[in-house]
């Protein structure tokens, strides 16, 4: 049997199939909404850590990251800003988030396709599946599996040069919801320490 055009042999991918489903995500969905459960796994596949909550995002890079479980986190972009409040810590850095922008599943599903494809080559790795690249060889990882499910992003896959992956998986997911843009203003805390990242 013959491999489709696009699927993962270093071919490009063709106008349909997974890279059109990634491309209409890209076009037809500005808001989304939901749960996420996040598996990290060491090279030998076995889980060195589990974490869930849940999360928001609106286009261009504006989201919120709300860890529930094993720890509370909230990390919050206004598109500018990113800020990551560590609430056993007390603690919140703020960076300008061109600075911070890496592969994170946040940054992925709220970025735009245009910069997707500066960053990374898109192929097919199955029928619902697009595999990522990173372009700059610099980059602290070598691959991102992205799984879709009914044209939106079901899992997201970061794997490192080292073997570790990271695991996202969405559901209970909300397509296009009303949000108005001052959800994703963050105010540190009273009493928290504020700090510059770096």
């Amino acid at each position: 049997m013959t491999r489709a055009a696009g699927q993962e042999d270093g071919t490009q991918a063709t106008k349909d199939g997974p890279i059109a489903g990634l491309t209409h995500y890209f076009e037809a969905v500005e808001t989304l909404a939901g749960e996420f459960r996040q598996t990290t796994r060491d090279d030998n596949g076995e889980v060195i850590e589990e974490a869930s909550g849940r999360f928001l995002m609106a286009r261009p890079q504006r989201f919120i990251w709300d860890y529930r479980t094993p720890w509370e986190q909230l990390i919050v972009s206004d598109g500018e800003q990113l800020w990551v409040h560590d609430v056993a810590l007390e603690q919140v850095v703020v960076r300008p988030l061109e600075e911070a922008l890496g592969v994170g599943a946040a940054q992925l599903l709220s970025g735009d396709l245009s910069r997707l494809e500066e960053n990374f080559s898109l192929t097919a790795g199955g029928e619902d599946v697009v595999i990522l690249r990173p372009t700059d060889p610099a980059w602290d990882f070598q691959r991102v599996r992205l799984e879709l499910a009914d044209g939106v992003p079901a899992s997201i896959t970061v794997e490192d040069g080292l073997g570790q992956r990271v695991e996202v998986r969405l559901r209970d997911l909300t397509l296009n919801p009303e949000v108005s843009p001052d959800r994703f203003e963050f105010e540190p805390p009273a009493g928290v320490d504020v700090m510059q990242g770096s």
